[in-house]
């Protein structure tokens, strides 16, 4: 299953609203067209139906510019002059910079979106200022190469020297500057679809549920060591429960056996001190 990424399409409308230029209509077409996208995903989530409620669209700035004549005569030589001067000297001037900027936007875009981070325009500022650094020390060594062979060919061949253009080093002079204005649109990009208004903050940790504290455990009771050569075994009382005093033991004392009993004799004495007779 593909995870969806997410495009902050209602956070980017908000930003370009609450800083577009008064001059142009560009970000508030922008804010509108994220709108709308982003209603048609909430739709969608909701599996509702298409809305019969539409909100007006904001045109390109190329129709308006055409619209913008008075009757159909002004109108059609706004797009006869859009058609054969405008759009050509776009293409040649800056037709190669904007694919690069566009393509360059889509890429990055994409992998930063997937890596769960946002696009940044810093990092083809840097770009654009190194191409246009190395571009600019090549060709102070080009005109210095190109300076001495003139002048060598100008002592040597003065008759025969002509003025050639040379088309090769027009044409990378001329690549050179679209590299750099691509960078530079490419920044411009990120900026016209709003992604500066996005701030991903990293995710709170989720909150740890504190552990139930046990119930306190009543220390065991000191228990008297046992003495050495004693025979008594004390019995281990259980924990949290006080020991119960033990009685003293008592001390055995012999009895003495009482004589047996004859069978023919009476109790009374066989002599009586009294009267001194004998009684049988």
């Amino acid at each position: 299953m593909t995870k969806t990424v997410e495009r902050y399409e209602k956070v980017r409308a908000d930003w370009l609203l609450a800083n577009e230029a008064s001059w142009h209509l560009s970000d508030r077409r922008m804010a509108n067209e994220l709108k709308r996208i982003a209603s048609k995903k909430d739709r969608n989530a909701a599996g509702a139906a298409e809305s019969s409620h539409h909100e007006g669209r904001i045109k390109p700035i190329a129709t308006r510019f055409i619209a913008a004549g008075e009757d159909s005569k002004e109108r059609g030589l706004r797009a006869l002059f859009l058609v054969l001067f405008i759009l050509p000297t776009l293409v040649v001037w800056i037709g190669p910079a904007l694919a690069i900027s566009n393509a360059a936007y889509a890429v990055d875009t994409e992998r930063r979106l997937k890596q769960g981070r946002v696009p940044e325009r810093r990092q083809w500022y840097l770009a654009a200022a190194a191409v246009a650094g190395a571009g600019a020390l090549f060709a102070l060594i080009a005109r210095f190469v190109a300076l001495h062979l003139i002048t060598v060919a100008t002592v040597t061949y003065w008759p025969s020297l002509t003025l050639d253009v040379h088309w090769t080093t027009v044409g990378l002079i001329y690549l050179w500057v679209q590299v750099v204005l691509g960078l530079l649109l490419a920044a411009w990009q990120i900026r016209r679809h709003g992604w500066p208004g996005v701030v991903i903050k990293a995710g709170a940790k989720t909150p740890e549920v504190p552990a139930t504290p046990r119930a306190p455990v009543a220390p065991a009771v000191p228990t008297a060591p046992k003495s050495v050569g004693s025979d008594e075994i004390t019995a281990e009382e259980p924990d949290g429960e006080p020991a119960a005093p033990r009685a003293p033991a008592v001390p055995i004392v012999p009895t003495i056996p009482e004589p047996p009993v004859v069978a023919g004799f009476d109790d009374d004495p066989v002599f009586d001190d009294e009267n001194d007779e004998y009684r049988a």
